[in-house]
């Protein structure tokens, strides 16, 4: 009888062993996995460029939209390697600088530059919205297939550009800008 025993005792000892080295090897598949997890984004980030729906990105000295305003790097341009992402949506730059990361991409925006010459005559920093009147107005409603067509920006035709900048992945804002305009093909 006390030969059973401990042949069950051995036993119960190998299978506590076993179960022990299998948590052990799981526990470190989570641990690798959790570390591949928080790298990818980083080397994703190995180039990454500005792509926003104005001038510039503001670079800020903490991860808060209320942190004082380092700096603004231009659409299309070349940004500083991304170190970390945070919860709130920024991103912290190899620099120390902050900047939100839904407006950087890891490749070069096609609208970096400016469009030739534009068929409604728009350029620089014009931009269109709520209350706005002319013949631009016409070209961009008749663009966005607005039925009024009366040359004033009311809220039809805000409605539609917003509809248009969420097609696209742009910030929908309603406002006919530089950004929007170029994805517009003018």
């Amino acid at each position: 009888m006390n030969s059973t025993t401990n042949s069950q005792v051995r036993f119960q000892l190998n299978l506590i062993k076993t179960i022990k080295s299998a948590l052990l090897g799981l526990a470190s598949l989570a641990v690798l996995f959790t570390a591949i997890s928080y790298t990818q984004p980083a080397a994703a980030a190995q180039r990454a460029y500005v792509s926003t729906n104005g001038n510039c990105l503001r670079l800020r000295t903490s991860p808060s939209f209320y942190a004082p305003v380092a700096g603004c790097v231009g659409n299309g341009s070349r940004l500083s390697r991304v170190v970390r992402y945070y919860p709130n949506g920024f991103a912290r730059l190899s620099n120390g600088l902050f900047a939100h990361s839904t407006w950087i991409n890891s490749t070069r925006p096609r609208w970096t530059g400016p469009r030739g010459n534009s068929n409604l005559g728009v350029g620089g920093r014009v931009t269109l919205s709520y209350g706005s009147t002319g013949p631009v107005v016409s070209a961009v409603q008749r663009r966005l297939g607005v039925s009024s067509g009366t040359g004033y920006f009311g809220s039809a035709t805000r409605d539609a550009v917003v509809n248009f900048q969420l097609r696209n992945g742009l910030t929908a804002d309603g406002v006919v800008g530089p950004v929007t305009r170029r994805y517009m093909g003018f």
